[in-house]
């Protein structure tokens, strides 16, 4: 795997130029590893059923998951969708390019290994300009999942990516354009429907979509047919034993030293230096910010810490479930397999 280090680069026609490297190996049926404002995903050509099989093998992922077209162009979506509701319409011209991804009637040019057999396909257009650029340099659209196993946290930085990847053959190139945004995935609409369903919560909340483009969007709370990724119970998770608690400082003083001691803390900063003030030995604690954007856009990375620290279980405030904390709290759930302390 070679990494397309293009963090620091601001000529364009040297960015172009590392990126059809990459490009090339898209266009042959190959892997490439590719940022987005959310998380890194593995890419394919998304025509190319071959190469798409090739995602499903290298991330084990089970082929009842469908996976998210990433587009460059309002045209490129006309090519593959049947019908664009109306009200579809109003959330593409208020929140694409961006961080909401809607699930639409498909054509038949979409391979059914992209869409998990269904009758619809999941799309959106990456806010990230390299990323668009990328897809116009493929000539093609990329089917792409997030860069990681399947079921293990997601990748928001380079070293995520090659913890999971690092001995893929499969996997030519990774480009590297830093840590990613938002932190965590796109938001899913399901466009089929009257009225329209969030499929999963993202980056964008449902209440500022709902009331920017003045729509109704129920939001159920079982999801009975996986049109879209992100659905199943456990996902997101670490490899190690993972709870939830709704009073972390409750719970840590119900502890022993020893207990303390084989627990990875995950909280806010305000609880941490609450904790720090009531226990005095060492003990391991990963703030993850105060405000809702900023736990969202650490999430991932205080996962990958606290699976790394030495310890055998890891405890994770919970949020509030109001606007993004349903996002983080969608996400905490299943890191943890809905496991409470």
């Amino acid at each position: 795997m070679k990494i397309i280090n293009v963090v620091s680069l601001k000529n364009k026609k040297l960015i172009n130029k590392k990126l059809y490297v990459a490009a090339k190996t898209i266009k042959k049926g190959g892997l490439v590893v590719i940022p987005t404002e959310t998380v890194y995903g593995l890419a394919a050509d998304c025509f190319n059923p071959d190469a798409v099989n090739k995602i499903f093998l290298v991330k084990n992922r089970p082929y009842s998951d469908p996976l998210i077209v990433h587009i460059n162009s309002f045209n490129q979506l006309k090519d593959i969708v049947v019908d664009i509701p109306q009200d579809a319409l109003k959330i593409i011209s208020n929140f694409w390019p961006g961080p909401v991804s809607l699930v639409l009637y498909k054509k038949q040019v979409v391979p059914d290994i992209v869409t998990a057999g269904l009758n619809t396909v999941c799309v959106r257009m990456p806010e990230m300009e390299i990323t668009r650029r990328f897809i116009k340099l493929c000539d093609t659209l990329l089917a792409a999942p997030s860069a990681n196993v399947f079921s293990h946290i997601s990748s928001t930085e380079l070293e995520h990516v090659l913890k999971d990847f690092k001995d893929k053959k499969e996997v030519e190139y990774v480009i590297y354009t830093g840590r990613t945004k938002y932190g965590v995935e796109s938001t899913v609409i399901d466009c089929t429907t009257k009225p329209f369903k969030v499929l999963r919560y993202g980056a964008v909340e449902i209440e500022k979509i709902k009331k920017i483009c003045n729509i109704e969007i129920i939001e159920p709370k079982v999801v009975l047919k996986k049109k879209s990724p992100g659905l199943f119970k456990k996902h997101y998770s670490p490899k190690k034993t993972t709870y939830l608690t709704k009073d972390l400082l409750k719970f840590v003083k119900s502890l022993s030293k020893k207990e303390l001691k084989n627990i990875t803390f995950v909280c806010d900063n305000k609880t941490k230096n609450k904790l720090c003030k009531i226990v005095n030995n060492d003990f391991s604690i990963i703030p993850f910010g105060d405000t809702f954007e900023e736990i969202a856009r650490n999430l991932y990375l205080c996962l990958h810490l606290a699976e790394e620290m030495n310890t055998k279980y890891i405890v994770i405030q919970s949020v509030k479930n109001i606007g993004l904390g349903k996002t983080i709290m969608d996400r905490l759930i299943k890191a943890s397999g809905n496991k409470w302390v």
